[in-house]
């Protein structure tokens, strides 16, 4: 039902192999350049890298294009709860702040954003 690509994209990201979760879907974007529910899937998983990095501008830009990307997908496309990762993209917009290239990793955790939420596996049915 699902590309494989696809399902390996949940794998590494609740594997927190953000960067890798990020190109496994990327490679299955590249052959469907115009699908925009993929497009803002990569940037959550960049979101998440760059967080995991302290880069605060990277994921600020990514939340926000990620936002645009995903927003016509609302509420759920593909066993994905597109509500939820709009709510959460707001909380990262929320919380992050402008104009600040990163931040200590102690510094970005008392922000206190959760992982993205995307389902696991089982939650899809497999």
């Amino acid at each position: 039902m699902y590309h494989t690509n696809y399902l390996s994209f949940f794998r590494h990201y609740h594997a927190e192999e953000y960067w890798e979760a990020h190109e496994v879907l990327e490679e299955l974007w590249q052959t469907q350049r115009d699908n925009d529910f993929y497009h803002g899937l990569i940037q959550i998983a960049a979101i998440m890298h760059q967080l995991k990095r302290g880069k605060v501008r990277g994921a600020r830009k990514l939340a926000t294009s990620a936002y645009r990307y995903l927003s016509p997908f609302r509420p759920e496309r593909d066993g994905v709860d597109v509500e939820a990762l709009l709510a959460w993209l707001a909380l990262c917009l929320e919380r992050l702040p402008e104009g600040q290239a990163s931040m200590a990793l102690p510094d970005l955790e008392q922000l206190s954003i959760p992982v993205g939420p995307l389902p696991r596996l089982h939650e899809m049915g497999f």
